[in-house]
């Protein structure tokens, strides 16, 4: 896991806003290029998306996101085509992952 991506998911699991090179957390939600990524809700509820880009820093922010809130969820690719979980899910499709 990244540096970057580690900061960022403390600072959300503790409710804090953080902003670290291109990726940010304000108000439960994470930021990525300024495409919203991530998002948790008060009551521990957690959305993710690739937000249309299935780049591998986009799967890399969400899945280390995941492992730092200690959730098993998985973004991958397989064929150019984004996964979740071994599932395929549209770009810009939002999933709930726990």
């Amino acid at each position: 896991m990244r540096k970057v991506t580690k900061q960022i998911a403390e600072a959300l699991q503790r409710g804090v806003s953080k902003t670290v090179s291109n990726t940010s957390t304000f108000e439960g939600n994470v930021y990525l290029h300024g495409n919203r990524i991530a998002q948790m809700h008060a009551d521990g509820t957690v959305y993710m998306s690739l937000a249309g880009w299935n780049t591998p820093t986009t799967r890399e922010r969400l899945n280390g996101i995941a492992e730092v809130l200690g959730i098993k969820a998985r973004f991958s690719q397989k064929d150019f085509e984004p996964y979740f979980n071994g599932k395929p899910i549209g770009a810009s499709q939002w999933v709930q992952i726990n």
